[in-house]
């Protein structure tokens, strides 16, 4: 920093307001910092800012402070270049971030590699969980932006969007991807009988019964030596499975294009128990494109268990030939990435996906940040880490209602041994505070968020570090 913000720095300081030291940008005619007093942030500036539209600002000792609430980030994101954006790159990686607190360490990960962030990125579900809206969750990605003195570009994903009301508050947010949830909308063929399905595809829609009649018999070589021919029974039943589900996708698509000129739409079929085939995955597909729907990402259902917050468990070889097979499909379709949701701490998993893609994917992590937080807390506060646990145990059956996961409360001891290094890396106890985030922020939100202000720096070292394993598995 120069002399003069060294000034202001220690002007702020008197006042417990923070100054960021590698927040220091310059654009035509302003140069501005970023400060914080606890969880509120503030854009700095020596003199007023020539700001398109009126912005509210106090001035300080001669310095002046715009409080980043929705009024400022208005009337400052394109002076200063906080409009997200849709993705500019072959790799792309979502970083959930449940506490609105660790952009920045977020960006940190992301300065050695060559891959688009998705910063801000969370679903209704994790909404109503931490008590947050669309606009919140934005702004906190943006304070993150701005402390880091980042001035690249970055996503906003309105994550598991089913409903319109939905959607709406998104694009009225400013959102970039819209990742589109089907699962609530899927007819399950396995209840029905041979002549029920026979009924039901001949009711099938003209446009459903021409990509049938198009992709019989239609053959794919995949990577690894792989050959499949896609089966026509099995086509017609994920026509059937799959019609009303994307015509809702298309009905949100044309919603969106009365709304925004650039966007980048996901379709997510992941949050089934009906694994995706690859006759799901070119029905959905075909449906959309031939629907005028341009498509950027597909997430399939791929086999075995995508847990949250530990490893992949199944056959790796059985899901290597399903990521070269619907890999084959974007390719042969073209136009779109595959993306892997529960992407968080797969890391047995990274090598197969990135090869089976050529580098041409998007990956969404969420509570593994959180988990990081959790794991601060259990290093520099056994206390409030004890009563957190005894608050998962207790409100486990309804952290469970939203995520599933084999947990039940006898698996776990009643108090947490005292080595809690060893205990947090269990998978189950990793799982019990990954879905509990909900309960543990309604419960201690202060308590949990005063003891990572107060160890800042080492909460974003935990999760920089643990982002970039990621990243680095993913190359």
């Amino acid at each position: 920093m120069t002399a003069n913000w060294n000034k202001v720095a220690s002007t702020l300081e008197k006042h417990s307001i923070h100054l960021y030291p590698d927040s220091v940008r310059q654009g035509e005619g302003f140069e501005i910092a970023f400060a914080k007093q606890d969880s509120l942030g503030f854009v700095v500036s020596m003199a007023p800012l020539p700001t398109p539209e009126p912005a509210d600002a106090v001035c300080l000792d001669n310095v002046y402070l715009y409080p980043l609430d929705w009024h400022n980030y208005l009337a400052l994101r394109d002076m200063l270049g906080l409009r997200p954006s849709v993705c500019t790159k072959p790799r792309s990686f979502g970083t959930g971030d449940r506490l609105g607190m660790v952009t920045a360490a977020h960006l940190q990960a992301f300065k050695d590699y060559d891959v688009f962030p998705v910063l801000a990125q969370q679903s209704p579900r994790e909404l109503v969980r931490t008590g947050r809206d669309f606009r919140d969750v934005l702004l906190s990605a943006v304070s993150g932006v701005l402390e880091a003195g980042y001035t690249g570009k970055f996503g906003a994903d309105a994550d598991h969007i089913k409903h319109e009301q939905q959607l709406r508050q998104a694009i009225e947010a400013g959102y970039t991807m819209y990742t589109i949830d089907l699962s609530d909308r899927l007819r399950d063929v396995t209840q029905l009988t041979p002549p029920e399905i026979a009924d039901k595809a001949r009711a099938l829609s003209p446009l459903s019964q021409s990509i049938i009649r198009d992709h019989l018999n239609m053959s794919l070589r995949a990577g690894g030596g792989i050959r499949y021919t896609l089966q026509p029974e099995r086509l017609v039943q994920s026509a059937i499975t799959f019609e009303d589900a994307v015509k809702q996708a298309v009905h949100f698509y044309e919603v969106l294009k009365e709304h925004r000129a650039e966007f980048d739409l996901e379709v997510s079929i992941d949050e089934s128990t009906r694994v995706t085939t690859p006759e799901d995955h070119l029905y959905v597909v075909e449906y959309l494109r031939r629907s005028g729907v341009r498509l950027w990402s597909l997430a399939p259902r791929f086999p075995g268990e995508f847990q949250k917050g530990i490893d992949f468990v199944g056959d790796l070889l059985e899901l290597e030939k399903a990521f070269f097979l619907h890999a084959a499909l974007c390719q042969q379709l073209r136009g779109y990435r595959l993306s892997l949701h529960s992407g968080s701490d797969k890391f047995s998993i990274y090598r197969l996906f990135c090869e089976a893609t050529g580098g041409n994917f998007h990956v969404k992590t969420s509570g593994t940040s959180w988990l990081q937080a959790v794991q601060l807390i259990a290093q520099t506060d056994t206390t409030l880490f004890t009563e957190l646990y005894r608050l998962c145990l207790l409100h486990l059956e309804e952290s469970k209602q939203a995520y599933q996961v084999p947990l039940s409360a006898g698996q776990f001891p009643p108090m947490p041994p005292s080595d809690l290094k060893d205990f947090l890396a269990k998978p189950s106890v990793r799982q019990l505070f990954h879905i509990s985030y909900g309960v543990l922020l309604e419960e201690a939100g202060g308590e949990i968020r005063s003891l990572l202000h107060a160890h800042e720096q080492e909460h974003y070292r935990l999760v920089a570090e643990h982002i970039e394993r990621h990243l680095q598995a993913l190359q």
